[in-house]
């Protein structure tokens, strides 16, 4: 069973849509911010990239590491360990992975559903997605409070939940918690700043992030938004200082919204 569905028709304005997300927010009863992601209607929604059709995770990695530096223009990490920021990296250039990408801004996931046909955006409590991938031994998150992925893992004497998954991606062997983790990423591209990234990582269920979720789970709502309403809605985002070249800060970036703006 999936997050409830929104009663009526779906979303065509941003007013509506900020509305519905703010209300939804305060009904969870939470200090902790949401995180949103935009994507197309679909039957595996949630779904990371890598689970979508098969292939060989750890090949695409290593390849990528590999191949990556001379391409990167100061945008790579260290070749050795930092293996955290390099998936981050591929995620982010659209490489396969386990990973699914989130903003910290409602808007900015607006305007990225509303690149697709049938636009849709989530809302997800984080640090409540966290609490339930935890061990039950061992001690909660306090709201707004994130696994750190750090690579000194055998020094803390707890499981770090974010570096289990991350390991899984890397290692031949199973690793990995059941459900995925919310993290923040270390931010070395400017487009991950700008478009204010967060990731959630999958772990040893390659399922869609709703169906892994408890029948009971209140902290993940959908938004439909009306696709004939998306010129008007990307019209109003710009207005409020969401468009391609402030999420893509870069010279093709402005070069793509120049070419739709004239």
């Amino acid at each position: 069973m999936g997050p409830e569905e929104i009663a009526g028709s779906k979303i065509s304005t941003v007013e509506e849509f900020i509305h519905a997300v703010k209300s939804d927010y305060e009904g969870w009863g939470t200090s902790s911010f949401p995180w949103f992601r935009g994507e197309p209607e679909s039957k595996t929604p949630l779904l990371p990239k890598l689970f979508r059709e098969p292939h060989d995770e750890n090949q695409l990695l290593q390849f990528f590491r590999m191949k990556a530096p001379i391409l990167g223009l100061g945008h790579v990490p260290p070749r050795a360990e930092h293996t955290d920021q390099w998936l981050f990296l591929a995620q982010h250039v659209g490489l396969p992975t386990r990973l699914l990408d989130w903003t910290e801004g409602a808007l900015v996931a607006l305007y990225f559903a509303l690149q697709e046909k049938d636009p849709v955006v989530w809302m997800l409590d984080p640090v409540q997605l966290n609490r339930l991938s935890l061990p039950k031994d061992q001690a909660t998150f306090k709201d707004n409070q994130f696994p750190l992925t750090w690579t000194y893992r055998d020094l803390v004497p707890f499981i770090n939940i974010g570096n289990e998954n991350i390991r899984y991606a890397w290692e031949h062997e199973p690793r990995g918690v059941e459900l995925p983790v919310a993290v923040h990423p270390t931010n070395i591209h400017p487009r991950m700043s700008a478009q204010r990234s967060c990731f959630t990582i999958h772990g040893r269920r390659p399922n869609c992030l709703n169906e892994l979720l408890p029948t009971e789970y209140r902290f993940l709502r959908e938004y439909s938004i009306a696709s004939e309403s998306s010129v008007r809605m990307l019209k109003d985002l710009r207005m409020l200082g969401i468009s391609h070249s402030t999420l893509f800060p870069d010279l093709d970036g402005l070069t793509k919204e120049l070419g739709r703006t004239f």
